[in-house]
Protein backbone atom coordinates (compact mmCIF):
# COMPACT_ATOMS: atom_id res chain seq x y z
CA UNK A 1 0.00 0.00 0.00
CA UNK A 2 1.18 3.21 -0.97
CA UNK A 3 -0.09 5.17 1.70
CA UNK A 4 1.57 5.89 5.10
CA UNK A 5 -1.15 5.92 7.74
CA UNK A 6 -2.51 2.64 8.26
CA UNK A 7 -6.36 2.29 6.95
CA UNK A 8 -8.96 1.67 9.30
CA UNK A 9 -12.13 0.28 8.30
CA UNK A 10 -16.14 0.10 9.48
CA UNK A 11 -17.37 -3.36 6.98
CA UNK A 12 -21.03 -2.62 7.80
CA UNK A 13 -23.33 -5.73 7.39
CA UNK A 14 -26.88 -6.33 7.29
CA UNK A 15 -27.88 -10.10 8.26
CA UNK A 16 -30.97 -10.49 6.27
CA UNK A 17 -31.09 -14.64 4.95
CA UNK A 18 -29.38 -17.70 4.36
CA UNK A 19 -25.87 -16.61 5.96
CA UNK A 20 -24.97 -15.19 2.42
CA UNK A 21 -24.31 -11.43 3.76
CA UNK A 22 -22.38 -12.42 6.54
CA UNK A 23 -20.47 -15.01 4.83
CA UNK A 24 -19.24 -12.45 2.10
CA UNK A 25 -18.61 -9.98 5.04
CA UNK A 26 -16.71 -12.44 7.16
CA UNK A 27 -14.77 -13.29 4.47
CA UNK A 28 -13.78 -9.61 3.31
CA UNK A 29 -12.92 -8.87 7.07
CA UNK A 30 -10.90 -11.67 6.98
CA UNK A 31 -8.93 -11.18 3.83
CA UNK A 32 -8.62 -7.37 4.81
CA UNK A 33 -7.04 -8.24 8.22
CA UNK A 34 -4.55 -11.32 7.10
CA UNK A 35 -3.66 -10.26 3.74
CA UNK A 36 -3.40 -6.68 4.33
CA UNK A 37 -3.00 -5.81 8.19
CA UNK A 38 -6.01 -3.80 7.66
CA UNK A 39 -7.97 -2.88 11.46
CA UNK A 40 -11.21 -3.76 10.84
CA UNK A 41 -14.12 -3.51 12.89
CA UNK A 42 -17.26 -5.80 11.67
CA UNK A 43 -20.43 -3.79 12.47
CA UNK A 44 -23.68 -6.74 12.69
CA UNK A 45 -27.44 -6.37 13.37
CA UNK A 46 -27.95 -10.00 14.35
CA UNK A 47 -25.14 -11.87 16.77
CA UNK A 48 -27.39 -15.26 16.99
CA UNK A 49 -26.54 -15.79 13.32
CA UNK A 50 -23.20 -14.79 12.71
CA UNK A 51 -22.25 -16.97 15.77
CA UNK A 52 -23.21 -20.07 13.46
CA UNK A 53 -20.53 -18.89 11.11
CA UNK A 54 -18.02 -17.57 13.92
CA UNK A 55 -18.50 -20.34 16.21
CA UNK A 56 -16.30 -18.48 19.19
CA UNK A 57 -18.27 -15.37 19.16
CA UNK A 58 -19.99 -14.29 22.13
CA UNK A 59 -23.71 -13.27 21.15
CA UNK A 60 -24.08 -11.36 24.77
CA UNK A 61 -21.14 -9.02 23.69
CA UNK A 62 -22.38 -5.94 22.23
CA UNK A 63 -17.77 -5.23 21.36
CA UNK A 64 -15.21 -8.53 20.96
CA UNK A 65 -12.35 -9.32 19.07
CA UNK A 66 -12.09 -12.21 17.02
CA UNK A 67 -9.19 -13.36 14.79
CA UNK A 68 -7.98 -9.73 15.42
CA UNK A 69 -11.35 -8.33 13.99
CA UNK A 70 -13.59 -6.09 15.97
CA UNK A 71 -17.03 -7.18 16.17
CA UNK A 72 -19.65 -4.94 17.41
CA UNK A 73 -23.76 -5.90 17.53
CA UNK A 74 -25.59 -2.51 16.18
CA UNK A 75 -28.74 -1.31 15.59
CA UNK A 76 -29.33 0.12 11.66
CA UNK A 77 -32.79 1.61 12.12
CA UNK A 78 -32.80 5.61 11.09
CA UNK A 79 -32.84 6.66 14.61
CA UNK A 80 -29.85 4.35 16.17
CA UNK A 81 -27.19 5.70 18.00
CA UNK A 82 -25.43 2.04 18.53
CA UNK A 83 -22.70 2.24 15.86
CA UNK A 84 -19.45 3.45 17.22
CA UNK A 85 -18.03 6.82 15.18
CA UNK A 86 -16.88 6.21 11.64
CA UNK A 87 -13.34 5.85 10.81
CA UNK A 88 -11.67 7.02 7.54
CA UNK A 89 -13.31 4.42 5.60
CA UNK A 90 -16.50 2.83 5.78
CA UNK A 91 -17.35 -0.12 3.12
CA UNK A 92 -21.43 -0.88 3.53
CA UNK A 93 -22.04 -4.05 2.24
CA UNK A 94 -24.62 -4.36 -0.19
CA UNK A 95 -25.58 -0.80 0.45
CA UNK A 96 -28.07 -0.96 3.19
CA UNK A 97 -29.53 2.28 4.62
CA UNK A 98 -27.41 3.82 7.65
CA UNK A 99 -28.36 5.95 10.32
CA UNK A 100 -28.82 9.59 10.03
CA UNK A 101 -26.34 10.33 12.92
CA UNK A 102 -23.60 8.16 11.73
CA UNK A 103 -23.66 9.55 8.34
CA UNK A 104 -23.54 13.06 9.82
CA UNK A 105 -20.98 11.67 12.03
CA UNK A 106 -19.37 10.46 8.58
CA UNK A 107 -19.59 13.81 7.02
CA UNK A 108 -17.92 15.20 10.13
CA UNK A 109 -15.20 13.09 9.94
CA UNK A 110 -14.65 13.33 6.51
CA UNK A 111 -15.20 9.31 5.90
CA UNK A 112 -14.63 8.06 2.71
CA UNK A 113 -17.89 6.21 1.74
CA UNK A 114 -18.25 2.87 0.06
CA UNK A 115 -20.72 0.71 -1.43
CA UNK A 116 -19.93 -3.09 -1.78
CA UNK A 117 -22.04 -4.38 -4.25
CA UNK A 118 -23.93 -7.62 -4.97
CA UNK A 119 -21.73 -9.38 -7.66
CA UNK A 120 -22.95 -9.77 -11.26
CA UNK A 121 -21.37 -10.62 -15.07
CA UNK A 122 -24.00 -8.44 -16.79
CA UNK A 123 -21.62 -6.52 -18.52
CA UNK A 124 -23.61 -2.64 -17.61
CA UNK A 125 -21.45 -3.55 -13.88
CA UNK A 126 -18.19 -2.60 -16.02
CA UNK A 127 -19.75 0.95 -16.39
CA UNK A 128 -20.80 1.32 -12.71
CA UNK A 129 -17.99 0.47 -11.00
CA UNK A 130 -16.44 3.10 -9.16
CA UNK A 131 -19.14 6.22 -9.78
CA UNK A 132 -19.99 8.86 -7.49
CA UNK A 133 -23.26 9.32 -6.04
CA UNK A 134 -24.77 12.10 -3.63
CA UNK A 135 -26.80 10.68 -0.38
CA UNK A 136 -29.73 13.07 -1.04
CA UNK A 137 -30.28 13.44 2.84
CA UNK A 138 -26.89 14.27 3.99
CA UNK A 139 -24.83 15.39 0.95
CA UNK A 140 -22.35 12.24 1.62
CA UNK A 141 -20.46 10.87 -1.70
CA UNK A 142 -20.39 7.38 -1.63
CA UNK A 143 -18.43 5.00 -4.37
CA UNK A 144 -20.23 2.36 -5.91
CA UNK A 145 -17.48 -0.50 -5.41
CA UNK A 146 -18.61 -3.61 -7.84
CA UNK A 147 -17.24 -7.04 -7.81
CA UNK A 148 -16.97 -8.77 -11.09
CA UNK A 149 -15.26 -10.93 -13.36
CA UNK A 150 -13.71 -7.78 -15.67
CA UNK A 151 -10.66 -5.99 -15.04
CA UNK A 152 -13.43 -2.89 -15.23
CA UNK A 153 -14.47 -4.40 -12.32
CA UNK A 154 -13.25 -5.08 -8.53
CA UNK A 155 -12.64 -8.37 -9.34
CA UNK A 156 -13.86 -12.00 -7.18
CA UNK A 157 -12.88 -11.85 -3.38
CA UNK A 158 -10.49 -14.17 -3.06
CA UNK A 159 -7.52 -14.93 -0.48
CA UNK A 160 -3.86 -14.50 -1.50
CA UNK A 161 -3.07 -18.37 -1.06
CA UNK A 162 -6.02 -19.93 -2.34
CA UNK A 163 -4.92 -21.94 -5.14
CA UNK A 164 -2.12 -22.93 -3.57
CA UNK A 165 -4.06 -24.58 -0.89
CA UNK A 166 -6.20 -25.93 -3.34
CA UNK A 167 -3.59 -27.04 -5.40
CA UNK A 168 -1.89 -28.71 -2.18
CA UNK A 169 -5.27 -30.63 -1.56
CA UNK A 170 -4.09 -34.08 -2.42
CA UNK A 171 -6.02 -37.20 -3.16
CA UNK A 172 -5.33 -38.63 0.60
CA UNK A 173 -6.88 -35.52 1.97
CA UNK A 174 -9.60 -35.91 -0.31
CA UNK A 175 -10.67 -39.09 1.38
CA UNK A 176 -9.72 -38.02 4.46
CA UNK A 177 -12.40 -35.07 4.04
CA UNK A 178 -15.26 -37.50 2.35
CA UNK A 179 -14.43 -40.25 5.18
CA UNK A 180 -15.40 -37.35 8.23
CA UNK A 181 -18.38 -36.65 6.62
CA UNK A 182 -19.50 -40.48 6.80
CA UNK A 183 -18.96 -41.10 2.98
CA UNK A 184 -17.24 -43.60 0.48
CA UNK A 185 -14.10 -42.21 -1.37
CA UNK A 186 -15.16 -44.67 -4.20
CA UNK A 187 -18.12 -43.37 -5.15
CA UNK A 188 -19.42 -40.21 -7.47
CA UNK A 189 -19.83 -37.33 -4.92
CA UNK A 190 -21.86 -34.41 -4.96
CA UNK A 191 -22.65 -31.27 -2.71
CA UNK A 192 -26.29 -30.24 -3.04
CA UNK A 193 -26.65 -26.71 -1.73
CA UNK A 194 -29.89 -25.35 -2.69
CA UNK A 195 -32.60 -23.17 -2.05
CA UNK A 196 -35.46 -24.84 -0.10
CA UNK A 197 -38.13 -23.85 -2.89
CA UNK A 198 -36.25 -26.79 -5.18
CA UNK A 199 -37.98 -29.96 -5.63
CA UNK A 200 -35.33 -31.89 -5.00
CA UNK A 201 -37.20 -35.20 -4.58
CA UNK A 202 -38.48 -35.00 -8.17
CA UNK A 203 -34.50 -34.69 -9.02
CA UNK A 204 -33.09 -37.24 -6.66
CA UNK A 205 -35.78 -39.56 -8.66
CA UNK A 206 -34.59 -38.50 -11.86
CA UNK A 207 -31.12 -39.17 -10.65
CA UNK A 208 -32.05 -42.51 -9.27
CA UNK A 209 -33.41 -43.96 -12.61
CA UNK A 210 -29.58 -43.63 -14.06
CA UNK A 211 -28.27 -46.74 -12.02
CA UNK A 212 -25.48 -44.27 -11.10
CA UNK A 213 -23.78 -44.99 -7.31
CA UNK A 214 -23.86 -41.28 -6.17
CA UNK A 215 -23.32 -39.74 -2.58
CA UNK A 216 -25.44 -36.80 -2.01
CA UNK A 217 -23.67 -34.30 0.22
CA UNK A 218 -26.77 -32.04 1.44
CA UNK A 219 -27.11 -29.96 4.43
CA UNK A 220 -28.69 -31.02 7.47
CA UNK A 221 -31.39 -28.30 7.82
CA UNK A 222 -32.34 -28.43 4.12
CA UNK A 223 -32.53 -32.32 4.95
CA UNK A 224 -34.85 -31.70 7.94
CA UNK A 225 -37.07 -29.14 5.67
CA UNK A 226 -36.83 -31.83 2.54
CA UNK A 227 -37.62 -34.72 5.24
CA UNK A 228 -36.86 -37.68 2.76
CA UNK A 229 -38.60 -40.82 3.31
CA UNK A 230 -37.70 -43.04 0.55
CA UNK A 231 -34.98 -45.43 0.30
CA UNK A 232 -33.12 -44.73 -2.77
CA UNK A 233 -31.96 -47.93 -4.92
CA UNK A 234 -28.46 -46.21 -6.50
CA UNK A 235 -28.14 -42.79 -4.38
CA UNK A 236 -27.07 -42.39 -0.91
CA UNK A 237 -27.93 -39.08 1.10
CA UNK A 238 -25.05 -37.61 3.34
CA UNK A 239 -26.30 -34.53 5.68
CA UNK A 240 -23.38 -32.42 7.02
CA UNK A 241 -24.20 -29.35 9.79
CA UNK A 242 -22.82 -26.04 9.19
CA UNK A 243 -19.52 -25.41 8.04
CA UNK A 244 -16.95 -22.98 8.49
CA UNK A 245 -15.43 -21.12 5.67
CA UNK A 246 -12.13 -24.00 5.35
CA UNK A 247 -14.18 -26.78 5.61
CA UNK A 248 -16.76 -26.17 3.33
CA UNK A 249 -13.45 -25.19 0.66
CA UNK A 250 -12.85 -29.32 1.79
CA UNK A 251 -15.97 -30.33 0.92
CA UNK A 252 -16.26 -28.42 -2.51
CA UNK A 253 -12.80 -29.50 -3.62
CA UNK A 254 -13.57 -33.37 -2.65
CA UNK A 255 -17.34 -33.58 -4.50
CA UNK A 256 -16.62 -34.38 -8.36
CA UNK A 257 -19.81 -31.77 -8.77
CA UNK A 258 -21.12 -28.51 -6.65
CA UNK A 259 -24.45 -27.51 -6.81
CA UNK A 260 -24.45 -23.54 -5.22
CA UNK A 261 -26.54 -20.93 -4.41
CA UNK A 262 -26.37 -17.28 -4.14
CA UNK A 263 -22.87 -15.26 -4.02
CA UNK A 264 -20.61 -16.63 -1.77
CA UNK A 265 -20.78 -20.76 -2.28
CA UNK A 266 -20.68 -19.62 -6.22
CA UNK A 267 -17.54 -18.12 -5.98
CA UNK A 268 -15.96 -20.91 -3.70
CA UNK A 269 -17.40 -23.47 -6.42
CA UNK A 270 -15.36 -21.23 -9.18
CA UNK A 271 -12.30 -21.82 -7.33
CA UNK A 272 -13.14 -24.85 -6.49
CA UNK A 273 -12.42 -25.73 -10.54
CA UNK A 274 -14.44 -28.85 -10.48
CA UNK A 275 -18.40 -28.76 -12.26
CA UNK A 276 -20.87 -26.75 -10.55
CA UNK A 277 -24.46 -25.80 -11.05
CA UNK A 278 -25.42 -22.04 -9.92
CA UNK A 279 -28.94 -21.44 -8.53
CA UNK A 280 -29.13 -17.59 -8.39
CA UNK A 281 -31.09 -15.37 -5.27
CA UNK A 282 -34.43 -15.56 -6.66
CA UNK A 283 -35.95 -12.54 -7.43
CA UNK A 284 -39.06 -11.38 -8.46
CA UNK A 285 -40.23 -11.06 -12.41
CA UNK A 286 -37.04 -13.63 -12.70
CA UNK A 287 -34.42 -11.30 -12.73
CA UNK A 288 -32.12 -13.96 -11.27
CA UNK A 289 -31.87 -15.54 -14.53
CA UNK A 290 -30.52 -12.56 -16.63
CA UNK A 291 -28.01 -12.97 -14.14
CA UNK A 292 -27.25 -15.98 -14.56
CA UNK A 293 -27.47 -16.29 -18.15
CA UNK A 294 -24.72 -13.30 -18.28
CA UNK A 295 -22.60 -15.59 -15.99
CA UNK A 296 -22.59 -18.37 -18.33
CA UNK A 297 -21.78 -16.11 -21.29
CA UNK A 298 -18.94 -14.91 -19.43
CA UNK A 299 -18.21 -18.33 -18.06
CA UNK A 300 -18.32 -20.21 -21.67
CA UNK A 301 -16.56 -17.82 -23.57
CA UNK A 302 -13.88 -19.44 -25.54
CA UNK A 303 -15.10 -23.18 -24.51
CA UNK A 304 -16.36 -25.88 -26.88
CA UNK A 305 -19.82 -25.42 -28.20
CA UNK A 306 -21.13 -28.70 -26.58
CA UNK A 307 -20.11 -27.97 -23.29
CA UNK A 308 -21.42 -24.76 -23.35
CA UNK A 309 -24.58 -26.05 -24.60
CA UNK A 310 -24.70 -28.61 -21.89
CA UNK A 311 -24.16 -25.81 -19.14
CA UNK A 312 -26.83 -23.63 -20.38
CA UNK A 313 -29.28 -26.64 -21.00
CA UNK A 314 -28.30 -28.26 -17.28
CA UNK A 315 -28.98 -24.72 -15.50
CA UNK A 316 -31.84 -23.77 -16.97
CA UNK A 317 -33.83 -27.28 -16.68
CA UNK A 318 -32.20 -26.71 -12.46
CA UNK A 319 -33.53 -23.38 -12.18
CA UNK A 320 -36.63 -24.35 -13.12
CA UNK A 321 -37.16 -27.46 -11.55
CA UNK A 322 -37.79 -29.64 -15.12
CA UNK A 323 -35.08 -32.16 -14.70
CA UNK A 324 -35.22 -34.08 -18.16
CA UNK A 325 -32.99 -37.26 -17.27
CA UNK A 326 -31.52 -36.99 -20.95
CA UNK A 327 -29.56 -33.74 -20.10
CA UNK A 328 -28.34 -35.41 -16.74
CA UNK A 329 -27.46 -38.50 -18.66
CA UNK A 330 -25.49 -36.07 -21.12
CA UNK A 331 -23.69 -34.17 -18.41
CA UNK A 332 -22.26 -37.08 -16.47
CA UNK A 333 -21.01 -38.65 -19.58
CA UNK A 334 -19.06 -35.72 -20.31
CA UNK A 335 -18.28 -35.00 -16.83
CA UNK A 336 -14.48 -35.08 -17.55
CA UNK A 337 -14.65 -32.64 -20.22
CA UNK A 338 -16.34 -30.31 -17.92
CA UNK A 339 -13.94 -30.67 -15.00
CA UNK A 340 -11.00 -29.74 -17.41
CA UNK A 341 -13.22 -26.68 -18.28
CA UNK A 342 -13.86 -25.73 -14.80
CA UNK A 343 -10.15 -26.07 -13.88
CA UNK A 344 -9.07 -24.00 -16.78
CA UNK A 345 -11.42 -21.29 -15.80
CA UNK A 346 -10.62 -20.93 -12.39
CA UNK A 347 -6.86 -20.64 -13.68
CA UNK A 348 -8.28 -17.67 -16.26
CA UNK A 349 -10.56 -15.58 -13.20
CA UNK A 350 -6.94 -15.82 -10.42
CA UNK A 351 -5.14 -13.91 -12.87
CA UNK A 352 -6.82 -10.56 -12.42
CA UNK A 353 -6.51 -8.55 -9.20
CA UNK A 354 -8.71 -10.13 -6.49
CA UNK A 355 -11.42 -8.18 -5.07
CA UNK A 356 -10.57 -7.19 -1.49
CA UNK A 357 -6.53 -5.85 -3.68
CA UNK A 358 -8.80 -4.01 -5.72
CA UNK A 359 -10.55 -2.20 -2.63
CA UNK A 360 -7.45 -1.85 -0.80
CA UNK A 361 -5.27 -0.23 -3.78
CA UNK A 362 -8.53 1.93 -4.20
CA UNK A 363 -8.45 3.42 -0.38
CA UNK A 364 -4.56 3.96 -0.47
CA UNK A 365 -4.93 6.39 -3.64
CA UNK A 366 -7.60 8.48 -2.10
Amino acid sequence: MSNKSPIVCHLICKVIDFFGDIGVAWRIAKQLKVDFNIEVHLLVDDLMTTQRLIPSLDISLKKQMIDGINIYYCDFSDNSKSLPSPPAFVFNLFNIDLPALYKALMKTNKSKYIAIEYLSAEPWVDNFHLKPSIDPESGLIKTFFYPGFTRQTGGLIRERDLIGRREAFVQTRRDKVIKSFGGNPDLYSISLFYYPIQKIEAFLDVIDTMKKSIQFFIPQYLLDILKIKKNYQHLHIISYPFLSHDDFDDLLWSCNLNFVRGEDSWIRALWAGKPFIWQPYIQENNLHLIKLKAFLKRYCEDCEQKLSEILIKTHDDWSNNKFNEALWRDFFKNHASLESLALKRSHYFFKEPSFVESLVDYCSET
